[in-house]
């Protein structure tokens, strides 16, 4: 039997940055490697250069492409780690160039439309163009890492900054791809504009294939891998994952990243990333970055709680976990979390390695939409800019609308995953009962294609406003891709805003029981339909003049329909939907999609005497014929950063549809539970629940 790699087990990844280069020539290798131990470290991230204001030719190994090396600490310290069980992956910069030594090599620099270098990186720094003959110079350093007894490198970047590169070397390369020029003005409508998107994608891609090149020709049993695109739009940067994939041995993301005011972060937002990369990654392993401290302070370490949850979030949902701050902020309480956290996973690696999801719903990231129609950019390392790089569309916010439609699933306790264009396969979508479409508006007609038939065969659909009313590039279609599975054609197209405006259920089905009125405000905008097959559920009202006046009458356009299209059925809301939950959390908007859910999907499991601040994630391990249940519990002070948490007692967990499970532990209490039969399957009730738990559950012979 063949032996698994290192890098396939749980690993616990550290990122404990090296400080200036004065400052290393006083430090103890043994002792920084006996810090990472100690904290439940099993890998690292171990900066070889001076990285403060951007590289600076100033490296910490011997190499050809240093103007100086003060120490060979690279050199010293593998050893001590590799004493301590630790996996040595040097943290390579490849994104981030100080003022001076651009200003030495102006050839390798990205420069925008105007002609002018890109030097406001991180506010002050260049960003070197990967078509640039940088391009050599880094995988030098690459080939000089290599002699080294390292057992990988990460890339952190590279990136395509917003607005880049017009340098003459991308100049040449778009002419030589497509026998054009670059286009000057961003027109997301013109096809030379998107053949430079595809350029831009395609030229980071080539970048990371020779860099694996560079190292695993001197190197082969090394690992590379570098710093992707998590849940959220991918043209700024120009990091398509699944272009990236083939040429990286893991899939990691900036998940757990999370800045300045955290009340305006989703609580999620690490699991958010960990779904879709696990999607992207094809069977290898995943990791999500965990920044320790309050972003963009970044000497200022989170607290404790916030940490654990950071953590709890990743792990529940497939990603290994890496953890990065100073060197110097190792004993801060977020610290000595992080590492409560390591050891707990290490304790329990068996449990954490080799899962898959169980989940019988499929929310669909479109990221073309993402790309070609309005998607809020939020704020990253990589894109500071933020909200500033939206493209703005006359209704609807794709980003944000798939924002409220997790957060609605999350808070129904409702398992599921997230799928890609890729993904959107008769294999793939034939293990759901149900596929999620929050205003996926920008659908290749191939995709389009595959969820008609997937619904045809008896799958089913929930889909909002302009979902399918464009093309994959943005193109406006005269039709819904989807008008026959929706049930309905399109009418006059979208309008609004209504901000205070309501809508009206006016006939009783599964998906509109329980509501706590059936007058509901209506979402900021709707679009015009009329129904060719789909029941009509709720009406809109005619536009209110003012406040504090007579309600109008139903106008003629419809909110809510269902529909039955071959063997499946369709939720089709006419209008921004998830948007509006996301801003407002009206309850009754979740309990429509809660109620849709268990219309359409199996359900597989109900927590009781739980909030909808619990997070439930349901993984196996086929082979051990195991189930685990991982609760994450986010209930809190209502703000953020959060110091505390508030704990849960006798949560009563039901799984229904599972056969075979007898045995029930909790590995956070390290307790048996008792386990009953149900005649849909089994419940047990866990004690408490502070952050995080886990409960193993064997034997495992079906699942639903």
């Amino acid at each position: 039997m063949p032996v698994k790699p290192w890098w396939r087990g749980l690993l616990t990844i550290a990122d404990l940055g090296l400080p200036g280069a004065d400052e290393v020539l006083e430090l103890s290798p043994a002792e920084v490697a006996e810090t990472k131990k100690r904290l439940g470290f099993n890998a690292e991230h171990l900066t070889c250069s001076q990285v403060y204001g951007g590289e600076r030719r100033i490296f910490y190994f011997k190499t050809g492409i240093a103007k100086e090396v003060p120490r060979d600490f690279i050199g010293e310290y593998i050893p001590e780690a590799h004493k301590r069980g630790i996996k040595v992956l040097i943290y390579y910069n490849v994104h981030w160039l100080s003022l001076d030594l651009g200003k030495e090599h102006p050839e390798w620099l990205q420069v925008n439309a105007e002609g002018k270098i890109i030097d406001n990186l991180y506010g002050s720094g260049n960003a070197p163009c990967v078509n640039s003959s940088w391009r050599e110079w880094s995988f030098q350093g690459i080939r000089d890492l290599a002699k080294y007894d390292i057992d990988g490198i990460f890339l952190d970047g590279p990136i395509v900054a917003p607005g880049a590169c017009y340098c003459k070397s991308c100049q040449e390369g778009f002419k030589r791809g497509y026998g054009l020029e670059l286009p000057r003005v961003e027109d997301w409508k013109d096809p030379v504009w998107r053949k430079f998107i595809d350029f831009r994608y395609g030229s980071i891609a080539e970048y990371l294939r020779d860099a694996e090149k560079a190292l695993k020709l001197l190197k082969p049993e090394a690992i590379i891998y570098m710093n992707c695109t998590g849940l959220w739009p991918a043209w700024p940067a120009a990091r398509d994952n699944r272009r990236l994939m083939p040429y990286q041995d893991l899939l990691g993301a900036e998940g757990g990243f999370i800045y300045y005011d955290l009340r305006a972060a989703p609580l999620w937002k690490p699991g958010m990333a960990a779904k879709l990369i696990e999607t992207q990654a094809g069977g290898k392993p995943t990791v999500v970055f965990i920044a320790g401290a309050n972003k963009g302070w970044d000497e200022y370490i989170l607290t404790a709680t916030e940490t654990r949850l950071l953590y709890a979030d990743s792990v529940a949902n497939g990603a290994n976990p890496w953890y990065g701050i100073s060197l110097t902020s190792a004993d801060r309480p977020g610290a000595l979390a992080a590492g409560e956290m390591n050891t707990f996973l290490l304790k329990n690696a068996e449990y954490f390695e080799e899962t898959i999801p169980i989940a019988k719903v499929a929310l669909f990231w479109s990221s073309m939409s993402a790309d070609y129609y309005r998607a809020t950019v939020p704020v990253t390392d990589f894109t500071p800019q933020g909200e500033k790089l939206e493209k703005r569309e006359a209704a609807g916010n794709f980003y944000t609308g798939f924002l409220g439609c997790y957060e609605a699933f999350v808070r129904s306790h409702i398992p599921f995953t997230v799928l890609d264009e890729e993904a959107l396969k008769p294999d793939i979508l034939g293990r759901y009962d149900l596929l999620v479409a929050p205003n996926c508006a920008c659908i290749p007609e191939t995709r389009v294609k595959a969820i008609t038939e997937y619904v045809k065969a008896g799958g089913n659909l929930i889909a909002s406003f302009e979902t399918s009313r464009y093309n994959g590039y943005g193109d406006l279609l005269t039709e819904f891709g989807l008008t026959d599975v929706l049930g309905v054609q399109i009418g006059r197209g979208t309008f609004g805003p209504m901000r205070m405006d309501y809508m009206t259920v006016t006939d009783g089905h599964p998906v509109t029981m329980g509501l706590s009125a059936n007058l509901l405000p209506c979402p900021i905008y709707g679009v015009e339909v009329a129904p060719t097959s789909a029941q009509v559920l709720a009406m809109y009202h005619e536009k209110m003049p003012s406040r504090y006046v007579k309600l109008p009458p139903l106008s003629k356009n419809p909110a809510l329909l269902a529909n039955t299209y071959g063997d499946g059925k369709c939720l089709y809301i006419a209008g921004n939907f998830f948007e509006h939950y996301y801003s407002y959390h009206n309850p009754d908007f979740r309990r429509i999609v809660a109620n849709a859910a268990h219309w359409m999907a199996k359900t597989l499991v109900i927590l009781e005497n739980s909030p909808s601040s619990v997070e439930v994630v349901l993984r196996q391990q086929r082979e051990k014929r195991r189930l685990l249940v991982h609760l994450v519990n986010f209930t809190a002070e209502m703000t953020r950063p959060m110091e505390s948490i508030i704990p849960l007692n006798d949560i009563k967990v039901t799984l229904q549809g599972f056969s075979g499970l007898r045995y029930a532990k909790t590995l956070w209490m390290n307790r048996n539970l008792n386990v009953e039969e149900t005649t849909s399957g089994i419940t047990f009730t866990l004690p408490a629940l502070r952050e995080y738990e886990v409960i193993a559950l064997e034997p495992l012979e079906a699942t639903p």
